[in-house]
């Protein structure tokens, strides 16, 4: 076994091999906090405060984004520009005004003060919330690295050289508890992702790699597009806050974002969007072209209206468009145009009139056969096991002898017809006396199942789940 951890020798052991001189300039053998002389170098370009953190050339970043994302990029600009300086005009008359007149005195209305308070104060707020995010990661979040999920960080590593970025970014795991969630983010010059664990867990064996590579490759590519970029939310904040407006810009990144998923992974994009729509446990059981295809068939006032009103698109329209490559996402009106598929089901947009009744659909179900070693429950193997109650030891119908639910109390057999079956005794009773508590089909305690009997252990009782 190596006496160097990680292959990394101590600091003492390179400040006698090379005393005086600099260490090297790459971080190749590991980064060591010790030791001052360590100042590592990049060939690339540092990062940037102003501009983008991807190298790639322009153009090309321009032809991965979605068509819309630039034009509504530029209204959100345009928007902000016009709100500061309107607020400056506004401020600088009622000043003057001020001056010229000294009767004046101007109480502005409750909507023009917040306006002037978020305006001044709303670069202050987005540097103050983007820190506070990243500072929760750093003490909260698993780092990734080469020793801790070094599996997620090589993705991370190939997903950032395929982006083009200056640099890697940080990348965090967090517990999920139950979300399945994912996002980018930066503070400053540093760039980072958080994946969710319950996300995070479809790069297992017993799930799909693929759809975490694409994953990855997706929040990476919010880097790269500068998403992120704190100057890019300031003045797109106003513009955010539209009606439909806002969401239809935050839908174009997401399409943008796809791209670059798509770009590094292209394996991925099928179950991708089969767990965000499924979960991770369900992922490898969805029909990717049936979920497609519902796209151009679900169609109505009102999923038109939800869409807009949505900040992701439909997972139906994502899918969608990573299948079709010809044209970009849509954003407004559904996609019009499927490959021949055949339909098992009538689609919920038709007439209710139209769907098929319970014998309609029991025969197409003995018709098309699915093969019964084929379930579609999750990819989870489990071991079947019976319900508790055939399972559990049995106990006896009372706590103890001398308890008697109240509804039995002062109870005399034969007052109110047959006694009832299990029923206690009351005390002064003669059990004997009564004939019915000798009859044959008086009730009988089963004995207990015995653990060690063959056939009766855990997992082996009844029907078997087939794997």
């Amino acid at each position: 076994m190596s006496e160097t951890p990680y292959g990394i020798e101590p600091p003492q052991q390179q400040a006698a091999q090379q005393p005086g001189t600099p260490l090297p300039d790459d971080l190749s053998r590991g980064w060591l906090p010790e030791d001052t002389r360590q100042r590592p170098v990049s060939p690339l370009p540092q990062p940037k405060l102003f501009g983008f953190q991807s190298l790639l050339p322009f153009k090309f970043l321009n032809a991965i984004r979605h068509p819309a994302e630039v034009p509504l990029v530029a209204m959100a600009y345009a928007l902000t520009f016009m709100v500061y300086i309107g607020g400056a005009i506004f401020l600088t008359v009622q000043f003057m005004r001020f001056i010229l007149e000294p009767d004046f005195f101007w109480t502005p209305s409750n909507l023009v003060l917040q306006l002037i308070v978020i305006a001044l104060y709303l670069p202050i707020i987005v540097f103050f919330v983007r820190a506070m995010n990243y500072a929760q990661m750093r003490i909260q979040g698993v780092r990734m690295s080469p020793t801790q999920f070094p599996e997620g960080y090589q993705m991370v590593v190939e997903a950032a050289h395929a982006a083009g970025l200056r640099r890697v970014p940080d990348a965090y795991v967090v517990a999920g508890n139950g979300v399945i969630n994912a996002f980018a983010s930066g503070h400053g010059h540093r760039r980072f992702i958080v994946i969710y664990s319950d996300l995070f867990e479809i790069g297992g064996e017993a799930r799909n790699p693929e759809a975490l590579r694409f994953i990855i490759g997706h929040e990476v590519g919010h880097i790269a597009a500068g998403h992120v970029s704190y100057f890019r939310l300031i003045f797109t904040s106003f513009f955010t806050q539209i009606p439909f407006l806002g969401t239809l810009l935050s839908r174009t990144q997401e399409y943008t974002a796809d791209n670059f998923g798509y770009r590094f992974c292209p394996e991925g994009a099928e179950t991708t969007t089969s767990v965000l729509a499924a979960g991770k446990y369900l992922m490898n059981d969805v029909n990717f072209h049936e979920l497609a295809n519902r796209a151009v068939y679900e169609r109505g006032f009102f999923t038109w209206l939800a869409n807009l009103n949505t900040t992701h698109p439909p997972v139906t329209w994502r899918a969608h468009a990573l299948r079709d490559r010809t044209e970009p996402g849509r954003l407004v009106w559904r996609p019009k145009n499927n490959p021949v598929y055949p339909l098992s089901a009538v689609p919920a947009a038709e007439p209710a009139a139209v769907w098929p009744d319970p014998l309609q659909a029991s025969d197409f179900m003995l018709t098309y056969p699915e093969r019964e070693d084929n379930q579609h429950w999750g990819s989870v193997q489990t071991v079947y096991r019976e319900p508790a109650q055939y399972r559990d030891r049995t106990v006896g119908d009372m706590l103890y002898a001398g308890w008697v639910p109240p509804q039995f109390r002062g109870y005399v057999p034969g007052s109110f017809g047959d006694p009832v079956r299990g029923a206690a005794t009351p005390a002064g009773s003669n059990p004997q006396a009564d004939p019915e508590a000798s009859s044959s089909d008086a009730p009988q305690r089963p004995a207990p199942e015995t653990p060690d009997a063959p056939g009766n252990s855990e997992g082996t009782t009844g029907p078997q789940n087939p794997a």
